[in-house]
């Protein structure tokens, strides 16, 4: 038992059900137990969606992180492998105490900022520093947030996502498990998270992902750093154009 004498009472359900409704309803599901939270996919959900399904798990993982940040705990992140519940992908629980940063209370401020309206605007380039200051804050264990270099240009458009153009960051792992389809998407949320925080706008850019053989095969062949997971793409929002 990790929750070290945290419980999750009234009030911080109430937080975390707050910053949940951000996600949207296209997501697992978060079963809040006195002394911890678990992430359960509906079988259903993952056969339709695959591994879209656990990047998004990975969003609540993400979420539920960062609160447990601002309410002045250190997270614990369990990924179980029960036979007889499949459906259960990870399980978070309250460690020590601990005070949250000032950019933890922005990133969580951020939740609400990046669930409102207004994301999917085209995004103007933005410098290699810029990239580079986000990729230097991804935390999350498993996973790499790295810029993406020209030369993978030809491999990400056989995976169906032209960044021509773009100023873009890639979420790569070593590994192709569920364990990992979750940790990328705790990662791309993250980030998104502190684009938003510096001021920047996102967009996920959609790409089909091959088998997992096809991508270990661009892996051997050096044509990419690491098994590619999700594309994000950063930049300064265009102006909604008014209707005359």
């Amino acid at each position: 038992m990790t929750s070290f004498g945290f419980r999750w009472d009234r009030s911080s359900r109430a937080v975390l059900g707050d910053a949940l409704v951000w996600l949207g309803p296209n997501r697992c599901v978060a079963e809040v137990r006195p002394d911890e939270i678990v992430l359960t996919e509906p079988p259903a959900r993952r056969e339709r969606a695959g591994t879209a399904a656990l990047l998004e798990c990975g969003a609540v993982l993400s979420t539920i992180w960062t609160v447990v940040r601002v309410l002045g705990r250190e997270p614990v992140v369990i990924f179980p492998r029960d036979p007889s519940r499949p459906d259960v992908v990870a399980v978070v629980r309250a460690g020590g105490a601990r005070g949250p940063s000032s950019g933890e209370w922005a990133r969580y401020a951020a939740l609400r900022k990046l669930g409102e309206p207004g994301h999917g605007r085209p995004l103007r380039p933005v410098s290699l520093a810029v990239l580079g200051a986000l990729a230097g804050d991804g935390f999350w264990p498993e996973t790499d947030v790295r810029i993406v270099r020209p030369e993978w240009a030809p491999t990400l458009n056989q995976l169906g996502a032209d960044v021509t153009g773009h100023s873009s960051l890639l979420i790569t792992t070593p590994g192709d498990s569920r364990r990992h389809h979750v940790l990328a998407g705790a990662a791309l949320h993250s980030t998104r998270l502190a684009t938003v925080v510096r001021g920047f706008g996102s967009q996920v850019l959609p790409m089909p992902l091959p088998s997992s053989a096809e991508r270990a095969r661009y892996v051997a062949e050096a044509l990419l750093p690491g098994l590619p997971q999700a594309l994000l793409l950063i930049g300064l929002a265009t102006a909604k154009r008014k209707k005359h």
